[in-house]
């Protein structure tokens, strides 16, 4: 009879995490059931309040896993299509979803130890909450770091709530998420527990009345409106780096100008890589680029391998005038992405592993480089590098007034992974006060506000030359001038509560 119990608990525990995983993945695009990982967490803290401490890490594990599964599913399809192999595709995908489900194990084991020696429930919330942002906070940069999918990137429709962000970056609003879910816990496992669902209500009732003022602020906020061309030329990636497609590749792009020059733009951004070749000693393509660029008109910001005559490759942003007479500026790439451009402790993985990108290897830059151009201040975040909320700080500390982000995306197909990878430029703009201009070879390409509203965001795997306004400012953040001060509030909170734990 005992172990009929124990092994119907584990079966009812499994699928309680099975719901959480599946309820939080669905709050992401292309789903985008936000409102669901408001609760989705409950049957997770069910299972951790009700299980020991070494149960507790399984079963938030095993969560995690199901969860990067669900989410990430994309990296089957993505690996697949460079290697052709779908085992190797999903070894990768299984030791990547592995790795972050760790984070997860994390969280649930010093979960258990808490909620055996913390008998407030108030305290209790805190802990997880604050233990939740810290080690979002850790895998944001652990490793080079792969923040997809933080809790709170999942809340990018939900205007009023992000608003948040501009103090306290997008892990104020994971921390208010983990918050109202243990609270939400408490109420439903408390008889006398309405007053955690009061606590819960009123908080986010604040935070969205505080944030309908901010986002009103900021609806088009700034001195002058600025037209923009955004070129999302849809070149397929099995032909990106061919030669024999070289020619196809520029003809597209010289027809993407021409249809930018109708609009004449101040400022024509182009994807990340867009040109087929080194610059500036790839003269064919470095030419075409020229004439490219005197054809849209404006500044023109582009996507391109640079090298810099040693031998070392950088991935870059090069600003181009609108004279035909070349570049004047680039911006070499600050974050590097394991396997995709380059292979961490060549070494050792180097007779393993390739790069994905079939040119080799790049080198990491670390410059802050603002693109001036008459009235306009540009920085210019290459592909992942919208990942990260502290290169966005220092191109606006460097004096950038509007954000650009280039890149490829084509990897992904029509997968959900463009539109998660677009979301993070939501979180971008909200931090900065900036708007942010996304141009991505295949899409989902568009203009964020410094709201965070999305202006308009384009289909993905079509071709398009899209249009529209942009507005400047030079306001500055708590959070462009202080960082990650919440982070570091959350870790002492959490170093505390452990503390007193190891104390009694």
């Amino acid at each position: 009879m005992a172990l009929k119990k124990i092994d119907n608990n584990f079966v009812v525990n499994v699928l309680l995490c099975a719901v959480c995983a599946a309820a939080s993945a669905a709050a992401f695009p292309k789903a985008d059931f936000f409102f669901l990982i408001w609760i989705s967490f409950t049957p997770l803290l069910r299972v951790i309040m009700k299980s020991g401490i070494k149960e507790s890490f399984f079963y938030a594990f095993f969560t995690g896993f199901l969860f990067n599964a669900f989410g990430l599913y994309w990296l089957v399809v993505m690996i697949n299509f460079n290697t052709g192999s779908y085992f190797q595709a999903a070894a990768a995908s299984c030791a990547l979803w592995f790795y972050l489900a760790l984070y997860w194990g994390i969280w649930g084991f010093l979960c258990a130890i808490a909620k055996k020696y913390l008998f407030s429930s108030w305290i209790f919330a805190l802990f997880a909450a604050s233990l939740w942002v810290l080690l979002e906070y850790a895998r944001t940069y652990v490793l080079t770091g792969f923040p997809w999918l933080l809790v709170g990137y999942s809340q990018y429709k939900f205007s009023e709530i992000i608003q948040t962000a501009e103090f306290a970056g997008v892990y104020a609003i994971s921390f208010i998420i983990i918050l109202c879910n243990s609270l939400f816990y408490s109420w439903i496992s408390d008889k006398h527990g309405n007053k955690y669902m009061y606590a819960a209500l009123l908080l986010t009732a604040v935070l969205c009345v505080f944030g309908a003022y901010r986002l009103d602020k900021f609806r088009f906020y700034g001195d002058k409106e600025f037209s923009a061309v955004i070129i999302q030329p849809n070149v397929d990636q099995y032909k990106k780096w061919d030669a024999a497609y070289r020619s196809e590749i520029l003809s597209v792009l010289e027809e993407c100008a021409q249809r930018a020059a109708t609009f004449k733009p101040d400022l024509t951004v182009w994807p990340e890589t867009v040109l087929p070749d080194f610059l500036p000693f790839g003269y064919g393509s470095y030419r075409a680029a020229k004439n490219i660029s005197k054809a849209a008109g404006g500044l023109n910001l582009m996507g391109a391998p640079y090298s810099d005559g040693t031998g070392r490759m950088f991935n870059a942003a090069f600003a181009f005038d609108p004279q035909g007479l070349g570049y004047f500026a680039l911006h070499k790439k600050n974050h590097l992405v394991p396997f995709g451009e380059y292979v961490p402790f060549r070494k050792r993985l180097g007779a393993v592993f390739g790069v994905l990108n079939e040119i080799g290897d790049f080198s990491k830059g670390s410059d802050s480089r603002i693109f001036k151009y008459g009235d306009i201040y540009a920085g210019a975040a290459v592909c992942s590098e919208n990942f990260n909320a502290d290169i966005s700080r220092r191109f606006c500390l460097a004096g950038a007034k509007v954000l650009t982000n280039h890149t490829n995306d084509a990897w992904f197909f029509d997968t959900a992974a463009p539109y998660q990878h677009f979301t993070m430029n939501v979180f971008r703009a909200v931090e900065t006060r900036k708007a942010v201009i996304v141009s991505a070879n295949s899409g989902v390409s568009g203009i964020v506000e410094a709201s965070g509203k999305i202006a308009f965001a384009t289909p993905v795997s079509e071709k398009a030359v899209a249009q529209g306004v942009f507005l400047q400012n030079d306001f500055t953040t708590f959070y462009v001038k202080y960082g990650d001060v919440f982070v570091k509030i959350c870790a002492l909170a959490v170093l505390f509560i452990l503390a007193v734990i190891l104390i009694i």
